[in-house]
């Protein structure tokens, strides 16, 4: 019986077949000719027919590095632009969408048929539009949904609209992928969330990689999949979503990295099992379900403690959650960050921010301070601080507060934060 499922697994390895998949926004890849929509930049003696070609070469450069079967596009000036690109970079089909007066647009290129295409115009916003090219691989359709939402500096309702666009493009959509540059960075405010099943997946990678943007190093360039392409048949391949950066990309060739992931007809089913905050408060890649509240917060993350009354950092720049939310979500990496264990990478179910509950109810109590590691936040207790060292039970803790400075004499605070300060444990105060 087990030389029978290997042998079913070694046939489903050699008969699988996967699709590398890629974005790249490559910044103002206009051509030599003067057609009077172009950035002003763009029409001076800055821009000329030597430069193009030495652009389109880069450009080109990158994508036969970067080997991908399809890629989507950002900021191509026209369709004769994306032809030679294509031609030049070995791409066999290619689609592209602009609007009228618009100096840039976008498009996708692929090795696979494109069989279909739709574009959908973001009502009452000058704005690019939103490009969907159906690619037929190995008898699956998949849409590519590409675009280019409009920067920060424009008003929120404008960005706004141009997400609920692309929600109303992709309701219905089977085997479904979101790509681009859409100017809004992953994290709690970013304008797709709330999309049901769909799945982004700068999850996967620890927060202090994402970055695809280099000015501001922020991920603005997203690609997201649908619900289909994370279960059994088509699907994403694990471990494979990145952010490309060869050593001969400098700022001449674009302000983006391009993001990739790879698609694969290989069979795995993953059962994510939930567990404790005290059970993942170890260096793993173990993917695993747990629920908490919000009990502490910096500009560098927050802390989350579930019933257990056991808390584990989240490391997340600029957090937005308010204390007391309830958080359900997958852990994918928990790391060691000098001394202090911390998740790395964070995929979110559910964010309730207004959610009700006692938080004193997730707190340890001071007795238990001697089993407490970093992470956990004890509730409701009395220092005697004398420069900058309180002793309790016997033993010295270093206290430290971000936010004053302490003073010798009798503080009593309601939550005291422990953490590992050089080998040894501190307690940080609000």
């Amino acid at each position: 019986m087990r030389v029978l499922v290997a042998l079913i697994f070694l046939f489903s390895l050699l008969f699988s077949s996967e699709l590398k998949i890629a974005t790249y926004n490559v910044e103002n890849l206009f051509d030599d000719k003067i057609n009077g929509s172009e950035y002003s930049d763009f029409k001076s003696n800055r821009w000329n027919s030597a430069k193009y070609q030495q652009k389109l070469r880069k450009i080109s450069r990158v994508l036969r590095e970067l080997n991908a079967d399809v890629v989507a596009l950002n900021e191509i000036e026209n369709e004769n632009v994306i032809k030679e690109l294509a031609n030049l970079s070995g791409y066999k089909f290619y689609k592209f969408a602009t609007l009228k007066g618009s100096p840039v647009g976008l498009g996708l290129l692929s090795r696979y048929r494109i069989s279909d295409s739709e574009i959908y115009v973001v009502p009452d916003v000058k704005t690019r539009p939103i490009l969907m090219s159906r690619v037929e691989f190995e008898g699956h359709s998949i849409e590519f949904f590409i675009a280019h939402f409009p920067a920060a500096k424009n008003p929120l309702k404008h960005r706004i609209a141009a997400a609920n666009t692309m929600k109303k493009a992709v309701k219905n959509s089977k085997n479904g992928v979101i790509l681009g540059d859409l100017n809004s960075n992953y994290g709690y405010k970013f304008l797709l969330n709330g999309l049901d099943g769909w799945t982004n997946l700068w999850e996967f990678l620890p927060s202090y990689q994402r970055s695809s943007y280099k000015n501001g190093k922020s991920a603005i360039d997203h690609i997201i999949l649908s619900k289909d392409l994370m279960g059994k048949n088509l699907r994403y391949k694990d471990g494979s979503f990145g952010v490309f950066k060869a050593n001969f990309m400098d700022e001449s060739y674009s302000d983006h990295y391009p993001l990739y992931a790879t698609l694969t007809t290989q069979t795995q089913v993953q059962n994510i099992a939930q567990k404790s905050i005290n059970q993942i408060k170890k260096i793993s890649n173990e993917r695993a379900k747990i629920v908490g509240i919000v009990l502490y917060r910096d500009k560098n993350g927050y802390i989350l403690a579930d019933e257990s009354r056991r808390g584990i950092y989240i490391f997340e720049k600029n957090p937005s959650l308010p204390l007391g939310t309830r958080v359900e979500a997958v852990v994918n990496r928990v790391e060691n960050f000098k001394g202090n264990l911390e998740v790395t990478s964070l995929s979110y179910i559910n964010v309730d921010t207004k959610f009700a509950s006692n938080q004193s109810d997730y707190l340890l109590s001071l007795n238990e301070l001697s089993s407490a590691t970093s992470g956990d936040v004890i509730g409701d207790i009395t220092l005697n601080i004398k420069n900058g060292f309180a002793t309790i039970f016997g033993e010295k803790f270093k206290i430290y507060s971000p936010k004053k400075e302490l003073k010798d004499g009798e503080i009593t605070v309601k939550k005291a934060i422990v953490w590992n300060y050089k080998g040894q444990k501190e307690l940080i105060i609000e």
